[in-house]
């Protein structure tokens, strides 16, 4: 593929702000906090309150599937009266009650329709969308109205393609201005009155075709995230920060091998815990909060990684307990240790909020780093954890201290290296006193990917962090590779497989493959006939002279080279994939490992996709209907090197005319309709547009065809034939040279029950 990439440090950083909101937040006992505002007349019809901060904030509560109208909370104010009951076009309510929560409906839907059509949506209720002709749809086409008054599933979007970025959609309950969508062309979101904007509310279309910031919603004051939810895109985002890392070298037997991973060697990270012990957060949820964090740094200290730890907590004034460049911060139980001997009382007489002075104490570490790391520090990643509940009453905005802290970092500046992987900034909201505005300005704005939670109690919060310790949920490797200056072909390409059979009558037949799991190597069903034996099959794997020895080869059953022969085809290539199943387990390390393959739970997290993400939406992100940038390995002969060659799939406007070369194979000169050949089986690439593509050769049969997202490798086909054999002294490949593949998700129910023991998670 040219130039390699360098391995980038694992865990990409992030900035986790805990935001936790109110006192212990039990039902007001009859000595429970007197307030210093009457009770009489404030009860809400079909539900309860209770009072927060000393009794100076009343929250009403609703029953399951209810939320209060026209306000959640009511503030004591200096009067001795409670805040005004006001609906979102400012008319006074005298008694709050208990509303059913609905979902809301589509402001606007592009190039498609939607049904039933209704003002709202109840709870359970589903929504189906669907696009006009010549539009595709992305996303999820059927939605159902959730109990947190969200829908399930994502933005469905009708697409032609025709943009230089995709259509960015428009989520339900928002507004989009801008309907074009070339490069550098803007749009922008907005929500209803009463509504937070919760995301980024303008995006650009990027240079390769990405929008940045992270997609818009509009949010209620009722509305909360699942603990599901936010483990969810919590452990996709812990996906991301693997990436560019290398495996454990295999000493890790079982299942632990999976998830262990270590930092890249010329490179560093540092995470920051910032704990806000200021009055309004309570001693309850400082503690539940600081549970969390505890829970956290074990998590991160089960994938093998050993970050620098720094320790904050502040309130008027911020304390600094632990600095990065201590010794022991990157021993977890040490830190571990340092959280639990922290204590809400410690700023219980100087008990204001200064968010943003306890962030420049973060920018000082940081500074200590610039300053004595010259060779090293812009290649360290930090993870900040703040936790706060968004308000603050004295210092100033902390979102200054933010662009101070990117700024520092060389963040943003360059267009061309916006550096954006080195700082993440992750929200969490706990509870209904959060300032969901403040929290919003505060975190990332990243593409497909969302970094603001707001979760009911502490115990939602808590029950984030145990289902991301839960190990059935761990992340895998496939796909990564090892891109250092210095690594071997193999470390660059650990999947790839060389295949040699040998036949009395034929001599050697070279093949290659790739690693798809412990036991299997996925490959062309053509470099094999029937009467191959096992001992006459040779496979080798991460550059290893020795072969490994076979069980057997496992056709695909509709695969018949010869099954169009008395139509005057000779050779025949549909279904043209195979699986060699090996006697014993592979071993994994850094110059053997699988690569991804499609509609797998390893895809979907090397993609960063939601948990729930359905095989055709994988289908929609890998092959979309426009060319697709791909890559194969081929090897130098004489050199014995493997170089990634880049091509395109054409699998847009130019895949009728990719296709209809076929016919000027040899041996397909007879052929009148190219479909008797070129079924809807197969990939397609070559020829000069929009570049001119390398081609296969004739040992490169059964590699894969790899597409190159989000630092990962997921292969989409199996090499199978050409028109051209380029190899064979030609200088210059005319422009009908094209290569077919076999589309892996064409044939994936027989790739599903043949690996069905492998514990690839196929979706």
């Amino acid at each position: 593929m040219g130039s390699s990439r360098s391995c980038r440090p694992c865990l990409a950083p992030l900035i986790l702000a805990l935001l936790s909101g109110g006192a212990s937040m039990t039902p007001l006992p009859e000595a429970g906090p007197q307030s210093t505002c009457s009770l009489e007349g404030v009860e809400i019809k079909g539900g309860s309150f209770r009072l927060l901060k000393e009794g100076q904030t009343l929250e009403y509560m609703c029953p399951s599937g209810f939320y209060p109208y026209p306000a959640q909370i009511r503030t004591c104010r200096s009067t001795g009266s409670w805040s005004t009951l006001k609906t979102q076009d400012r008319k006074i309510v005298k008694r709050a009650e208990c509303k059913a929560i609905r979902c809301p409906r589509p402001q606007d839907f592009e190039n498609g329709e939607y049904w039933p059509r209704a003002a709202y949506y109840n709870l359970s209720e589903q929504i189906t969308f669907r696009c006009y002709d010549g539009y595709t749809l992305r996303g999820s086409a059927n939605r159902t109205c959730q109990e947190n008054g969200q829908w399930d599933g994502q933005t469905a979007i009708c697409d032609d393609g025709a943009g230089y970025c995709p259509n960015p959609g428009i989520p339900i309950g928002t507004r989009k201005v801008g309907s074009q969508y070339r490069l550098e062309d803007t749009v922008t979101y907005y929500c209803n009155r009463g509504l937070t904007l919760r995301g980024s509310q303008q995006r650009k279309c990027q240079e390769g075709g990405s929008w940045s910031g992270t997609e818009p919603s509009c949010q209620d004051s009722f509305m909360y995230d699942t603990p599901g939810e936010v483990a969810e895109a919590f452990l996709s985002s812990l996906t991301e920060t693997i990436e560019g890392v290398d495996a454990e070298d295999g000493h890790i037997p079982g299942e632990q091998q999976k998830r262990r991973i270590v930092l890249d060697p010329s490179g560093s990270m540092n995470i920051y815990l910032v704990l806000d012990a200021s009055d309004s957060i309570g001693a309850h949820n400082f503690t539940g909060a600081k549970n969390c964090l505890r829970d956290f740094i074990e998590k991160v200290a089960s994938y093998g990684v050993k970050p620098k730890y720094g320790l904050v907590t502040y309130a008027t004034y911020p304390k600094v307990l632990i600095k990065v460049s201590d010794a022991m911060s990157s021993d977890a139980d040490w830190v571990t240790e340092k959280v639990n001997q922290i204590n809400y009382e410690d700023h219980k007489l100087k008990a204001g909020t200064n968010t943003k002075k306890a962030l420049l104490e973060i920018y000082n570490m940081m500074s200590w780093e610039v300053n004595t790391l010259p060779e090293t520090w812009n290649r360290t990643r930090h993870v900040i954890i703040l936790m706060t509940d968004g308000l603050h009453n004295m210092g100033g905005d902390p979102v200054s201290a933010i662009h101070d802290i990117r700024d520092l970092l060389d963040i943003g500046r360059s267009r061309k290296n916006p550096r954006e992987d080195y700082l993440d900034i992750y929200v969490f909201g706990v509870g209904p006193l959060v300032n969901q505005e403040n929290i919003n300005a505060l975190a990332s704005k990243k593409d497909k990917e969302q970094h603001v939670f707001k979760v009911k109690d502490m115990e939602d919060l808590e029950n984030v962090f145990i289902q991301m310790l839960d190990e059935s949920r761990t992340l895998g490797l496939c796909g990564m590779v090892w891109e250092h200056k210095g690594g071997t072909d193999y470390h660059k390409q650990p999947w790839h497989a060389k295949i040699s059979v040998t036949r009395p009558s034929r001599g050697h037949e070279n093949c290659m493959g790739a690693v798809v799991s412990e036991y299997f190597v996925l490959t062309a069903a053509h470099c094999f006939t029937v009467e191959d034996e096992a001992h006459s099959i040779k496979v080798s794997v991460g550059g290893k002279n020795q072969a490994l020895q076979i069980e057997e080869v496992i056709f695909h059953p509709n695969y018949d080279l010869n099954a169009k022969k008395a139509e005057g085809i000779p050779e025949f290539y549909d279904y043209d994939v195979a699986l060699i199943k090996l006697r014993k387990k592979l071993t994994y390390d850094q110059t053997t490992r699988p690569i991804c393959l499609p509609c797998t739970e390893g895809s979907n997290q090397a993609l960063r996709l939601p948990r729930l993400t359905t095989c055709q939406q994988q289908r929609e992100e890998l092959l979309p209907a426009k060319d697709i940038k791909a890559l194969f390995v081929s090897e130098l002969p004489k050199e014995k090197k493997l170089i990634r060659k880049e091509v395109y799939i054409k699998n847009g406007e130019k895949k009728t005319a990719c296709e209809r070369d076929a016919l000027r194979a040899p041996g397909y000169d007879k052929v009148k309709d190219v479909s008797e050949v070129v079924t809807p089986r197969f990939l397609c690439t070559g020829g000069v547009a929009p570049y001119a593509d390398p081609n296969t050769c004739k040992g490169d049969s059964g590699g894969p065809l790899i597409i190159h997202k989000k630092s990962r490798f997921i292969q989409v086909g199996v090499i199978s034939w050409g028109v051209v054999d380029v190899c064979k002294g030609q200088k210059q490949p005319p422009a009908h040279a094209r290569d077919f593949y076999i589309n892996l998700f064409q044939v994936l129910p027989w790739l599903k029950e043949k690996l069905k023991d492998e514990d690839l998670g196929f979706l």
